[in-house]
């Protein structure tokens, strides 16, 4: 069974095009996924992305960027 990381209400961070962070609320969650909706949007859309996609924090996320930027550089 897939237990959820993220619960309703949570601040999450999701990368955009490989380096982007974004702050993002989640709105629903389930099945491995979770719809966001960005803080920084002003349109009521969400988006549906799967939970390993998002982080807790912004650090976790900039690890994960600047360990992808280093890959590419070398």
């Amino acid at each position: 069974m897939l237990m959820n990381r993220f619960n309703l209400g949570d601040i999450v961070y999701f990368i955009a095009n490989g380096y982007h962070i974004r702050e993002a609320t989640v709105i629903r969650t389930g099945s491995g996924f979770c719809t966001i909706k960005f803080n920084d949007n002003e349109t009521p859309a969400g988006t549906r992305v799967r939970v390993s996609k998002l982080f807790h924090t912004k650090q976790e996320a900039e690890v994960v960027v600047e360990k992808a930027h280093n890959t590419l550089l070398y």
